[in-house]
């Protein structure tokens, strides 16, 4: 019986790490590099929206503190004008009688 030489099998796959192949066009290469830059642009921009968003907050959260005490003042003003109105139509009242 004769006796049979075994060699590697050249299609089975070869444990590699990651590697770059001629394979991969270069375009796809570069439309990744461009995507990723893109992703990272965008990223940034919105950062820099969050942190705008965040001065406004605190701008307009300060303009409602103060109109509110501007309300709180005028309606006292308001309150002390109609007692004095009040007391005002009393005595007129009080007059005629």
């Amino acid at each position: 019986m004769p006796t049979k030489l075994t060699q590697p099998d050249r299609r089975a796959p070869v444990e590699q790490g990651w590697h770059l192949d001629r394979k991969v066009p270069l375009t796809l290469i570069f439309a990744m590099m461009a995507q990723a830059a893109m992703v990272i642009g965008a990223i940034a921009d919105m950062k820099k929206d969050i942190e705008v968003l965040k001065s406004q907050v605190t701008t307009q959260a300060a303009r409602d503190s103060r109109q509110d005490q501007d309300m709180k003042e005028a309606m006292s003003l308001l309150r002390e004008a109609l007692e004095t109105l009040n007391a005002k139509i009393d005595r007129l009242i009080e007059r005629g009688r």
